[in-house]
């Protein structure tokens, strides 16, 4: 998947939170599945929907066109791990639509979890005046609103539905982190949806919201399936990002979901600062520590803002605790380590999220410093060795 984030742009209707989308050849075929699928629901919650034969062929197709997709096979080898018994396609299909397609109460209303989380609904007015935008209930698929902000699909344009009003990370450990992160987006904007039942649209405001940034539509089916159907919790961290991911059930079902969606909370670093503008030395004595540099993507194809990685291997018999450890980049930022453990034996990428690249491309040093400022271990690399576009360097 390839998508172009830009979370530090103006705010307005002509602004382009996602500006470019490339869906591989092999995900297609998913995501227009997916989205045949929005269409089948009334924007009221209050209307129960009646699936006709077509749309219940549009849900079937779209479910057994994802199960043999690599991130159900694993969600399916996870919940079989949890549930200390085995799970096949047919079950997992089961899952799927118990959890995604059911539809249930939502207080007084009816709702499903795809409906609410891929597709959005408008909240009860209330006593809301009609000129006034109602708030929008779910909305938590990226591709949904990338199409709803004039995004292209097979050749067409869509019409431009959205406004943008900015980003809204004031729930996060590390707000300022938060822009910085390209897989995740925390927002506000208003949506213009059509209302397919009355053939009109009703402007719909979401004061904050957000969702992952590039996940496939199989990847979300499976992130809410595991979160619902294990005994993992609410709290994950993917790609060195931290995420309360939230998941609240129908009242009359509590293995269905009514919304999911992730709040970030930080990455693995909970500092980051510009250092003294250079890399640490190369005289400064070295402690002959467990923790080694193994390797590191000093030149990410693409955009290599936020996209370079140190991976730190731990060489110990016992986990190692690096808290308040720093990774101080070529060009002097330093990056303070938040409460991280690498266990015996393990390694781990860690990716350096910053508003700019931290590696340059003519060679350099990195170096791991510990609490106490003492070099841990550095490492070097050369022009040579960073020349090579989106290679790991083994150190």
């Amino acid at each position: 998947m390839g998508t172009l984030f830009t979370p530090r742009c103006t705010s307005g209707s002509d602004a382009r939170v996602i500006s470019e989308v490339v869906i591989p050849p092999a995900k297609r075929r998913t995501y227009d599945l997916c989205a045949r699928l929005f269409d089948n629901y009334a924007l009221d919650p209050g209307i129960r929907e009646d699936v006709t034969e077509g749309e219940a062929i549009e849900e079937m197709e779209f479910i057994r066109e994802i199960i043999p997709t690599k991130p159900l096979q694993v969600a399916k080898e996870f919940i079989a791990r949890d549930l200390g018994r085995m799970v096949t396609d047919t079950d997992l299909a089961v899952m799927i639509e118990k959890t995604w397609f059911f539809q249930g109460k939502a207080g007084s209303k009816f709702a499903s979890g795809f409906e609410h989380v891929f597709v959005g609904e408008q909240k009860p007015k209330g006593d809301q005046p009609d000129s006034q935008a109602v708030k929008l209930g779910g909305y938590h698929f990226w591709y949904k609103y990338f199409l709803d902000d004039g995004g292209r699909k097979g050749g067409l344009d869509f019409d431009d539905r959205i406004k943008y009003n900015g980003t809204r990370y004031g729930g996060a450990d590390e707000p300022s982190q938060g822009v910085l992160v390209p897989e995740v987006v925390t927002l506000s904007f208003e949506w213009k949806a059509p209302d397919t039942v009355n053939q009109s649209s009703q402007l719909l405001n979401k004061p904050i919201g957000g969702f992952w940034v590039g996940c496939s539509p199989e990847g979300l089916i499976a992130l809410g399936l595991v979160r619902v159907r294990t005994s993992v919790g609410s709290f994950a961290v993917i790609n060195g990002s931290t995420y309360d991911v939230k998941f609240f059930p129908l009242s009359n079902n509590s293995q269905s979901i009514r919304t999911f969606f992730p709040i970030f909370k930080r990455t693995d670093f909970s500092g980051i600062s510009p250092g003294d503008g250079e890399g640490e030395e190369g005289t400064t004595p070295v402690t002959d520590g467990t923790v080694k540099i193994a390797a590191a993507l000093v030149n990410p194809s693409g955009d290599e803002s936020g996209r370079e990685t140190v991976t730190l291997l731990n060489i110990a018999p016992t986990a190692v605790e690096l808290d308040n450890w720093k990774l101080k980049a070529p060009n002097g930022w330093e990056f303070t380590f938040a409460d991280v453990t690498i266990g015996a034996g393990e390694s781990r990428a860690f990716r350096m999220v910053s508003p700019s690249p931290q590696f340059r491309n003519r060679g350099g040093t990195i170096t791991l410093l510990e609490p106490s400022g003492n070099v841990h271990a550095r490492v070097e690399y050369t022009k040579e060795e960073a020349s090579r576009e989106g290679f790991t360097i083994k150190f």
